[in-house]
C-alpha cells in the first residue's frame, strides 16, 4: 500500500512519457529473459557434454553462448539509456511542480523557513522518489517473471525443494512485517540529521563576510560539529539496525542454499538426478532467492522513501496564496482604504488611508522597522490574506485582480537588497527578454548615464554581456543596487517602486535621477521609500509618515 502511494505521486510525471516508459520496460523482460535462458542451455550443455561421442555440438553451443551474451549487452544498453531518460526528464518536472509550489505559497510561508533546507529536500527526495518509481515497476516485473519462471521449474524438477523455497518467503516476510516500524525511524533520523548539515554547511559558506567580520570561526564550527555529531550518532543507528536485520537476512539464505545442497546432492548421488539438471535447478533456485531477497529489502527501501513522501506531502498540503483572474491593460490610481498588518501579533501598520496617482512623487518615511516595505508588497500583493482593510487599482478590490500578471506588465521595483542572477548583466536587466536595440538601446543608454553607471560597465571585461557570478561576486554592493534600478525603470512600469535608491548614489547621480522622475511622473505612479532628506520634495511630494 505504501508503495501505491508514492506511485501514485509520481505516476504522471514518468507517464507524461509513456513510449520511452514502455521501451524501458519491455527491454527490461527482454533483457532479463536472456539472462534466465543461460542456466538452462549451461546444464543441457553439462549433460551431453558427459555423455558426448564428439566435439561437433560444442560450437553450436558456443554461437549459441556469444548470440545471447550480445543480445544480454544490446537490451542492456538501451534500457540503460531509458532509464537515464525517464529520471532527468520525470525527475525535473517533479522538482519543477513542487518548486512551483512554494513560489505560489503565501510569502509568510517560506519567509518563516530554511530555504537551503526546503531546496535540498525538493531536489533530494523528487528525484529519490521518481527513482524509486521508476526502478520498482521495472525490478517488480522482472523479479515476478523470474519468481514464476523458476519456481515453476522448480516444482517440474523437484517439488521439495520448491516448497522450502515458499518456506523462506513465509520467514523473510514475517522479518520484515517486525522491523519495518524501526526501519522507518532510523531512515528518518538519518535524512532530517544529513539535512540538518547539509543546512549547517550552506549556512557557513554563505555567511563568509558576517564570519570574518564578526571573527565567528569557532562559533560556527562548534554548530557544524554539532550537526556532524547528530549525523554520526543516525548514521551509526542506521548501521546497527540494518545490520541485523542483514543478518537474519543472510543466516535464512545460508540455511536454504544448503538445504539445496544436501538435498540435491543425494538425489544425484541416488541417480534420481543428473548434475546438469542440478545446475540448472542451483542456478534457478539462486534466481529465485535473489528475486525474494529483492522483495524483502524492498520493504526497506520503502520504509526509508516514505521520509522523502511524507515531506512531499506536507509541501504539497501547503494552500496557493489567492490570486484574482481579473487583469488591468492601465493602472492610474492605488487606493489605501484602513489597511492594518500585523506580524505574529505584532501590529506593524495601522489604518493606513492614502490614494496614489500619477503626477505626484509619493514619498514612504519612518524609522527602520516602521513597515514601509511591507507596505510596498501589501501594494503589490505580496500579503495577500495577510492585511485588513482594502487595497484598490483603478477603484477594483485588488482580491479580485490577477496580481501576478499586473506585476509582470504593470509593476517596477527596485528593492534595497536586489538579487543578481548568474548569468550576464544583459540578461539581468531585461530578464531573458529581447535584446536591447533602436529605441530600447538608446533609452538603456541615458538611464545609464543618469545612474552614473558608465565607467562600471566600461571597465567590465564584456560590457553588458559579462557574466554575473554567483551571488554577484564581481559586482560592489552599490553597482549591483544601481543594476536594480536601471531594471527597473527599463521596464516602463505604470507603478515604479524605489526602496532607498539612493542608498548607492553620488550626489550627481541622485540630481539626475530626481530630475528623472519629475520628468515621467506624469506618466506613472511614484512610490520612493527613502531617508534621503536631499531627496525629497516637499514643497511637491505626497509624504506618507509611517
Amino acid at each position: 500500500m505504501i508503495a501505491l502511494k508514492i506511485f501514485r505521486m509520481c505516476k504522471k510525471y514518468v507517464l507524461n512519457h509513456r513510449f520511452a516508459f514502455g521501451v524501458f520496460i519491455l527491454f527490461s523482460i527482454l533483457s532479463s529473459a536472456s539472462g534466465l535462458i543461460s542456466p538452462y542451455i549451461l546444464g543441457d550443455f553439462i549433460d551431453q557434454l558427459i555423455n558426448a561421442d564428439d566435439i561437433g555440438f560444442i560450437y553450436r553451443y558456443f554461437v549459441l553462448f556469444v548470440l545471447i551474451s550480445v543480445t544480454h549487452l544490446i537490451f542492456g544498453y538501451v534500457v540503460g539509456r531509458q532509464d537515464i531518460y525517464l529520471q532527468t526528464r520525470a525527475g525535473y518536472a517533479m522538482s519543477h511542480e513542487y518548486i512551483q509550489k512554494l513560489q505560489l505559497a503565501p510569502l509568510a510561508f517560506t519567509q518563516k523557513r530554511d530555504t537551503a533546507y526546503l531546496s535540498q529536500h525538493i531536489i533530494s527526495d523528487t528525484s529519490s522518489l521518481i527513482q524509486f518509481c521508476i526502478g520498482i515497476i521495472q525490478k517488480l516485473v522482472i523479479n515476478i517473471v523470474t519468481v514464476g519462471l523458476s519456481l515453476g521449474l522448480m516444482f517440474l524438477f523437484h517439488p521439495g525443494l520448491a516448497g522450502m523455497l515458499l518456506g523462506v518467503c513465509v520467514v523473510y516476510f514475517s522479518i520484515y512485517a517486525r522491523c519495518r516500524r524501526i526501519l522507518y525511524k532510523v531512515n528518518s533520523e538519518l535524512q532530517e540529521s544529513s539535512l540538518s548539515m547539509f543546512t549547517k554547511l550552506h549556512e557557513q559558506v554563505s555567511s563568509i563576510r558576517f564570519t570574518k567580520l564578526n571573527v565567528l570561526f569557532s562559533f560556527f564550527k562548534n554548530r557544524f560539529v554539532q550537526a556532524v555529531n547528530r549525523l554520526l550518532g543516525s548514521a551509526l543507528q542506521h548501521q546497527r539496525t540494518n545490520y541485523m536485520i542483514s543478518s537474519l537476512d543472510i543466516l535464512v539464505s545460508i540455511t536454504a542454499q544448503m538445504t539445496l545442497l544436501l538435498v540435491g546432492g543425494r538425489e544425484i548421488i541416488a541417480g534420481r538426478l543428473t548434475i546438469g539438471r542440478f545446475l540448472i535447478m542451483s542456478s534457478y533456485f539462486q534466481l529465485m532467492l535473489s528475486s525474494i531477497r529483492y522483495f524483502f529489502g524492498l520493504g526497506q527501501m520503502i520504509q526509508g522513501k516514505m521520509v522523502s513522501y511524507n515531506r512531499l506531502q506536507e509541501l504539497a498540503a501547503v494552500k496557493p496564496e489567492h490570486n484574482g483572474e481579473q487583469r488591468l491593460d492601465e493602472i492610474y490610481s492605488v487606493r489605501l482604504n484602513s489597511v492594518s498588518f500585523a506580524y505574529d501579533e505584532t501590529p506593524i501598520l495601522q489604518n493606513i488611508n492614502m490614494c496614489f496617482t500619477k503626477g505626484q512623487i509619493n514619498v514612504f518615511l519612518g524609522p527602520n522597522g516602521a513597515g514601509k516595505s511591507t507596505l510596498a508588497d501589501i501594494i503589490m500583493g505580496l500579503q495577500n490574506g495577510n492585511y485588513t482593510g482594502d487595497v484598490l487599482y483603478n477603484g477594483i478590490d485588488m482580491r479580485n485582480l490577477d496580481m501576478y500578471t499586473i506585476r509582470d506588465r504593470h509593476i517596477g521595483i527596485s528593492e534595497q537588497e536586489p538579487i543578481l542572477l548568474a548569468d550576464t548583466l544583459a540578461y539581468n536587466l531585461n530578464l531573458g527578454q529581447a535584446v536591447f536595440t533602436g529605441t530600447d538601446e538608446a533609452n538603456l543608454n541615458r538611464l545609464i548615464k543618469i545612474l552614473g553607471l558608465d565607467p562600471c560597465i566600461s571597465n567590465l571585461p564584456n560590457h553588458l554581456e559579462t557574466m554575473i557570478n554567483e551571488n554577484a561576486a564581481n559586482v560592489s554592493g552599490g553597482e549591483k543596487q544601481k543594476f536594480s534600478i536601471l531594471r527597473a525603470l527599463l521596464k516602463d512600469p505604470d507603478v515604479l517602486i524605489l526602496d532607498e535608491p539612493t542608498s548607492a548614489l553620488d550626489v550627481a547621480s541622485k540630481t539626475a535621477l530626481r530630475a528623472y522622475l519629475d520628468e515621467i511622473k506624469m506618466e506613472k505612479i511614484i512610490l520612493v521609500i527613502t531617508h534621503d532628506e536631499d531627496f525629497i520634495n516637499y514643497e511637491h511630494d505626497v509624504i506618507l509618515q509611517l
